[in-house]
This record gives structure tokens, C-alpha cells and sequence, in this order.
């Protein structure tokens, strides 16, 4: 029988803390003062830090020419698809393609901002292997950093809302981290949240929470990476980029540097009803498809928020559209039957919002539009694509 791993196993005093607090109501007279982080959406500070972390193109290609080092080789350099099968079947007369971010190693487009948040900070002295990385995630970013952290050797504790998937769960804890299930109804800054778990639990195990929301290292991932390869696979050709917005960092970087290599190149937005994100914010209140107004929940994954994160500069954006549960899942399943790309529910909200934004302004043959689809089918057989 194989030995438990020491990261999860019962005894670990680490592990026992956190599954303790997990329990316990936060008390500031027994843990002092614990605030959830500050995010006010893209400001000065992080402006700075973006910029002055730059590093550039990231040159290069997939290494499957050469014998691999590790599974971080495997990060990036995702393939373009020409979904004509999905756009004849929809009537759609503009050329579409698709960025398929489920081809990275952890299958999905997070992993690519786990590496570079784990590399800056152990550039910047922050964190060595051994530490303690805690993380309130949606469920991709948490199986990036699992993927990071069993390469690189460090203990992982994860915060997740019980909404998302069990695939997501067993995969992280396949690659060693301890999760932490918090209620999927708490707003984002109240005390029983994954956020604000996070932030007790770095307080008290000394841990440290590379904060996807905040941290420079997410935008830039796509700013110095994905953008870059999208040019490049394009060859500067794209009238419309079509993206799905979660914390807002693929949004920001991918958008920021295709407007720098591709003039013209406009921005679309998808954002779920349910999220505050989308601008003006009116639009945020009424779905103009079912009539349903002011929906607080909803099961797709990974994308929208009721706070704006600091990595997320709406200004990029030049045009916003809303979707819902029942046409992202529908639209989903579509994608998987009609182009064979094994796609998870956001994605589905990327094609669905593409759908209404390419109809609704007549986008014609003339026209190149891209979407990115974010992560894989495997993590969701048991929610939509079972049902």
C-alpha cells in the first residue's frame, strides 16, 4: 500500500489547524483583527506593477520536439481551431475561431496564470519551496496551483464555494492539496466566504495567499503569453475578441496587448447574469432573454463576480453582453457534438454571448472573430453534461 501523502494526511498539524478553522466562526478577540482584502477594481498601484513586470513576448512553442522537464512545459502555446462545423450549423457568416486553453496541462486556461504567480513570487523572495500557499479560487486557478506546487514543492490549501464541481475537487486532491469547502451564498468579503477564509487561514499558519484578484502576475500571463500567441497564430488578422470574465486577468492582458499589436481590434465582454462586472450596470439587473430580473445565482463556473477585482480594467472593454445558465450549458453541449472540443460550462457562455453579439450586429463574412474557450468537459460530467 502506498504511504498518504504528508501534505494531506490527518496527523499533519498543519492540515488539522486549518480543517479546525474551517469550523470555527471567526473570533477577533482569539484570532485579532483578519479584513478581507481590498479590491477596487484596475488602479495606479497595480497599473505600475503590471508594467514594470513585463517581461515581454514569450518565445517559444510547445517542447514536444524535446524531452520535457515537467509538466510546466506543458503550459501554454494552446492551439487556434476554425470552428466552421459550430458557425455553418449556427448560420454564422463571419470566419470563427477558438483559443482551446483545455489543452494546458492542468486543462485549463488558469494554469497559466498559476505558473507566473508562483514565479514572480519566488523571484521576489516571497515564497520558497516548503511554504504554505493558500488560495480562494473558482476551482481552475486552485488546480493550476496544485499542479505548481506538487512540481515545485510546496503545501497547498485551497478555498472553494460548495457550488463548484467534485471533479475539480478530486483532481486537486489527487495532486496533494487540502481543500476547504465554504458556503457558495456568502458575498465575497463576508466572514464565512473563500475569500475571507483564505485570509484567516494565512494569518494563523503563516501562509501566504498569492491572491489571484490582485496579483500583477495574472494579467501578465496573458499579456506576455496568450496575446501573443493569438497575434501570432492570426497572423494580425482579428476584427472581434470574445472572452468570458472571471477575475478579469485574462480579459486585461489578453485585450491590452491585442490592442497594442492589432489596431482596430475590438473587445467583447461576456459576463454571466447573476455578475456585477458587465457596464453600465443596469444591464447587470434584467436578462433581456427570459425577462427574469434580478438574479443573485447562478451555476455556471469560473466566470462573473458580485465584486470587481483589482485585475480587472473594464476600460478595455468595448462592448459588454449577458448570458444565462440555460443557454451557456445548451450552447455547450452544442460546441462538444458539432466541433469534438470537450469544453466546460463557461465556455458556453463565451459561444452563447459570441452568438448574440455576432447576430444582433450583423457581423458578415468579411469579419475574423476569435473566442476563448477556458477549460475542459472533465470538470463538470457530473453537473451539466450529466443532465
Amino acid at each position: 500500500m502506498m504511504p498518504q501523502s504528508r501534505f494531506i494526511a490527518a496527523v499533519d498539524p498543519v492540515i488539522a489547524r486549518a480543517r479546525e478553522m474551517q469550523k470555527m466562526t471567526y473570533d477577533p478577540a482569539k484570532e485579532g483583527e483578519v479584513k478581507a482584502p481590498n479590491y477596487v477594481g484596475w488602479d495606479a498601484e497595480i497599473d505600475g506593477d503590471f508594467k514594470k513586470l513585463s517581461v515581454g513576448a514569450i518565445k517559444g512553442g510547445r517542447p514536444y520536439e524535446k524531452i520535457c522537464d515537467s509538466a510546466l512545459d506543458l503550459i501554454g502555446f494552446t492551439p487556434m481551431v476554425r470552428m466552421s462545423r459550430f458557425a455553418k450549423f449556427f448560420d454564422v457568416e463571419c470566419e470563427l475561431l477558438s483559443k482551446v486553453e483545455l489543452f494546458n496541462a492542468g486543462g485549463s486556461v488558469k494554469d497559466r496564470i498559476a505558473k507566473r504567480m508562483v514565479e514572480e513570487a519566488e523571484k521576489s523572495g516571497r515564497i520558497k519551496p516548503g511554504d504554505i500557499l493558500i488560495e480562494a479560487t473558482s476551482g481552475n486557478t486552485g488546480v493550476g496551483l496544485c499542479l505548481v506546487s506538487a512540481i515545485k514543492g510546496y503545501k497547498q490549501i485551497i478555498c472553494l464555494p460548495q457550488k463548484m464541481s467534485g471533479e475539480k475537487v478530486n483532481t486537486m486532491k489527487c495532486l496533494g492539496a487540502e481543500i476547504l469547502r465554504t458556503p457558495t451564498e456568502a458575498a465575497w468579503d463576508a466572514e464565512d466566504s473563500h475569500i475571507f477564509l483564505s485570509a484567516r487561514l494565512a494569518k494563523d499558519l503563516g501562509g501566504h495567499v498569492l491572491d489571484q484578484y490582485k496579483n500583477a502576475g495574472n494579467p501578465l500571463a496573458h499579456y506576455d503569453g496568450t496575446a501573443e500567441e493569438i497575434a501570432e497564430q492570426c497572423e494580425g488578422k482579428l476584427d472581434y475578441m470574445i472572452m468570458s470574465t472571471g477575475t478579469g486577468g485574462t480579459m486585461t492582458g489578453v485585450a491590452k496587448k491585442l490592442k497594442e499589436l492589432i489596431p482596430g481590434v475590438q473587445v467583447v465582454g461576456v459576463d454571466p447574469y447573476g455578475s456585477i462586472l458587465a457596464e453600465p450596470a443596469h444591464v447587470n439587473d434584467k436578462s433581456n432573454r427570459t425577462g427574469q430580473e434580478k438574479l443573485s445565482a447562478y451555476q455556471v463556473e469560473g466566470i462573473g463576480y458580485d465584486f470587481i477585482p483589482t485585475v480587472l480594467d473594464r476600460e478595455v472593454v468595448d462592448h459588454w453582453v449577458k448570458t444565462d445558465d440555460d443557454e451557456a450549458f445548451a450552447m455547450c453541449r452544442a460546441i462538444v457534438r458539432h466541433e469534438g472540443l470537450l469544453i466546460g460550462g463557461s465556455c458556453g457562455s463565451t459561444v452563447a454571448g459570441a452568438y448574440r453579439f455576432i447576430k444582433e450586429n450583423k457581423i458578415g463574412k468579411d469579419k475574423r472573430c476569435a473566442v476563448l474557450l477556458a477549460d475542459s468537459s472533465r470538470n463538470y460530467m457530473s453537473k451539466f453534461m450529466d443532465d
